[in-house]
């Protein structure tokens, strides 16, 4: 599994977008088509300090129809906030579906995508990596969430970004039989990276 802090580049496409939405005007509900949320993300993303508290309540709101761009999106509004506890709790959930979200992808290069996803949220990856406890504290609560795998977005989101991605088209996922022993694993394989940040 990667580990918490990588950099990779990741498809300018989805995080740009030509038309503009205040969060004002952001939708009672996210578009359940994950093309759809792509292109509303690379807008709400651009969404200055100004918009913070409506953007992070309406994140938080719909966090469980949302892919991770938008937690990591999140994370950084609260750290920006002084919300440093949240941020970095969001920023593990964010980590840890991504990572879920691409091992179910059947073009394993779709992890990549995650952590050129997480840059956006670096200043959290920095403000983690300087308070290791707190930030190991986190990660347990994400950890214990029991939603923490609830998340309704289809994977494809992510799976579109491997290497056999052409045009927006996705590979396609594993078998959903493979899905909870894979939840487990990636579960296991946070749980001891939090576990050794505690310990430092």
């Amino acid at each position: 599994m990667p580990r918490i802090f990588p950099a990779a580049a990741f498809v300018a496409a989805l995080l740009t977008s030509p038309l503009a939405v205040g969060a004002a005007e952001l939708p009672d509900q996210p578009p359940a088509d994950w093309m759809a949320q792509a292109d509303l993300f690379g807008r709400v993303a651009t969404l200055g300090a100004g918009e913070d508290a409506q953007v992070i309540a309406w994140t938080s709101r719909h966090q469980l129809a949302l892919s991770s761009g938008y937690l990591f999106d999140l994370s950084r509004r609260l750290l920006i906030a002084d919300r440093g506890a949240e941020a970095l709790e969001w920023y593990a959930v964010a980590l840890i579906r991504g990572q879920y979200d691409a091992g179910r992808c059947r073009d394993s290069s779709a992890r990549r995508a995650v952590s050129g996803l997480a840059r956006q949220a670096a200043i959290v990856a920095r403000y983690g990596h300087q308070h290791q406890q707190e930030f190991g504290e986190a990660g347990q609560r994400a950890l214990a969430r029991p939603d923490l795998f609830g998340h309704t977005i289809s994977p494809d989101w992510v799976c579109a970004q491997g290497l056999t991605g052409m045009g927006g088209q996705s590979a396609g996922t594993t078998a959903p039989t493979l899905w909870p022993s894979l939840a487990e694993a990636v579960r296991a394989d946070f749980a001891k990276q939090f576990g050794d940040m505690l310990k430092r």
